[in-house]
C-alpha cells in the first residue's frame, strides 16, 4: 500500500473515531478526509474488509459495553448518546451484533467479540500459518483459582517448568475445585512485576464462580473487566505439549510487532492463556492468549 492510501485510511479512522459521538454520514466522512464517495468506499472496503457506515455502527456499539457495564446511564439515554436515534434502534442493532440484547448482558455480562478501532499500522501484521491475531475482545470481570509459582525466565526456557506447573495443576488439583465455572477450561494466568525483573508469577488456573468451592491451599485472583488483544495457536499435537518453545512464535510477534502499536491503559501487567480441552484431542489443540489493552 503506497502512502497516499495509507494516509487517507489513517484521516478516515482518526476522523471516525473523534466523532462518533456526533452524527455521522458518508457525505461528511468523505468531505473531511478530502476524497470522492466512490474512492472513499472502495478503499476503506479494500484495506479493512468492512463497510464504512458499518464500522461506524460496530464501534458506537463496541463504545456502548461501558456505559452499560458500570451501568452509570439507562438504555435509552445510551441510545441518544452513541446516535442510534431511539432506544429500539439500539436494542436491534445490538443484538444483531452480539445476539444479546443490552439489558441481558448488562444483567449477566459474558465475553463478546467487538470491532476495535481500526489499526492501520499493524494490517499487513497478521500472523499466517498456525499464529493469528484473533480478535479484539471485551472480556468482563472473573476471579480464577490455582496455584501460584514464582517462575524464573531463564530457568523457564531452558526446562519449560510453567508447562510442568500447568500440567501438574491440571490432572492433580484441577477436580479439586468444586463446581468451577467450566472445569475443562484451563487458564494460565501470568503476572509481571511492576520493575523489570528476572521472573513472573505464574498461576495455573480454572475460572469460579461465588458458587464454586476452593481447597485452601489455592490462591483466588480477581480480574477486572479489561479490553483484551486475543492471538491463537493452533497445533497438531495434544495440548499437553504446548509449552514457551512452540509459542516463542507469537510471543516475538506480539512484543516486537503488535505491541509497539498499541495504546495501552493498565493498572497491572499480566497476561494469560486460555485452553478450552473438550476442543482439543490427541492431534489437536488451540490455546488463546490474552493481553490486556485497558481497563473497563
Amino acid at each position: 500500500m503506497d502512502n497516499y492510501l495509507l494516509e487517507i485510511i489513517l484521516s478516515t479512522t482518526e476522523y471516525i473515531e473523534d466523532n462518533l459521538l456526533e452524527p455521522l454520514t458518508l457525505d461528511s466522512i468523505s468531505e473531511n478526509v478530502n476524497i470522492s464517495k466512490f474512492h472513499l468506499l472502495r478503499i476503506w472496503k479494500g484495506a479493512t474488509s468492512t463497510g464504512l457506515m458499518e464500522y461506524v455502527r460496530r464501534r458506537r456499539i463496541a463504545l456502548s459495553l461501558s456505559d452499560l457495564i458500570h451501568e452509570r446511564s439507562n438504555i435509552e439515554f445510551i441510545s441518544s448518546k452513541y446516535s442510534f436515534g431511539s432506544e429500539r434502534t439500539y436494542n436491534r442493532v445490538f443484538k444483531e451484533e452480539f445476539n444479546i440484547t443490552p439489558a441481558k448482558w448488562r444483567r449477566n455480562p459474558c465475553p463478546l467479540e467487538i470491532l476495535d478501532k481500526f489499526n492501520a499500522n499493524f494490517m499487513n501484521c497478521s500472523g499466517e500459518g498456525l499464529i493469528f491475531f484473533r480478535s479484539i475482545t471485551v472480556f468482563p470481570a472473573f476471579s480464577i483459582a490455582g496455584h501460584e509459582y514464582m517462575v524464573d525466565i531463564e530457568e523457564n526456557k531452558r526446562s519449560q517448568i510453567a508447562n510442568k506447573y500447568g500440567l501438574d495443576f491440571f490432572y492433580n488439583h484441577r477436580l479439586r475445585v468444586f463446581n468451577p465455572i467450566q472445569k475443562d477450561v484451563y487458564i494460565g494466568f501470568t503476572t509481571i512485576p511492576d520493575e523489570l525483573t528476572s521472573y513472573t508469577f505464574y498461576q495455573p488456573s480454572i475460572q469460579i464462580c461465588e458458587n464454586s468451592i476452593v481447597p485452601e491451599d489455592m490462591k483466588v485472583k480477581h480480574v477486572i473487566p479489561h479490553k483484551y488483544g486475543v492471538f491463537t495457536y493452533m497445533g497438531l499435537h495434544r495440548p499437553e505439549e504446548i509449552s514457551s518453545k512452540n509459542l516463542a512464535e507469537i510471543w516475538d510477534h506480539v512484543f516486537n510487532t503488535w505491541m509497539p502499536t498499541i495504546q495501552f491503559d493498565l493498572r497491572e501487567k499480566f497476561r494469560f492463556e486460555y485452553i478450552n480441552y473438550a476442543k482439543c484431542n490427541k492431534n489437536y489443540c488451540e490455546c488463546d492468549l490474552y493481553f490486556p489493552i485497558s481497563f473497563l
